[in-house]
Order: C-alpha cells, then structure tokens, then sequence
C-alpha cells in the first residue's frame, strides 16, 4: 500500500472517530473516542515528519479539528 493511500486511510479513520464521539450520548464513549481521534491526527503527524513527507499532503476532509472531551 502506498504512504498517500495509508494516509488517507489513517485519516478516515480519525474523522470517523470524531462523527461518532459527536453524535453518541454516552460521554464516556465520547471521550475515547475523541481520544483516538486525537492520537490518531499524532500518529500521522509522526508519519510524515519521519518518512520526511510533502507538507502539500493535507486530510482529505477539510475542516478537520481537535474535538474537546465531553464533560464528566
């Protein structure tokens, strides 16, 4: 699999972490969710700084932000 394609994938991935923390109502779930999603945007960006990646590779999904946990 190519680096863009794993990216994309990683990517996808991360957003989805992020839809489903917003929209379940469990505050709980949420977090880990919100969790993963945040390690995830990490892992990538420790990728790209590793494999020396092109600073024009961006998420496929504009818009893409840190979500702040649930209240506890």
């Amino acid at each position: 699999m190519e680096q863009s394609e794993l990216l994309r994938r990683m990517w996808g991935r991360v957003d989805l972490c992020r839809r489903l923390a917003i929209t379940t109502t469990d505050p709980h779930t949420a977090n880990a969710l919100i969790q993963m999603a945040n390690e995830g945007d990490a892992d990538i960006r420790r990728l790209m700084a590793d494999r020396d990646m092109s600073a024009s590779l961006i998420p496929p999904t504009p818009g893409a932000r840190r979500v702040r946990q649930a209240s506890r």
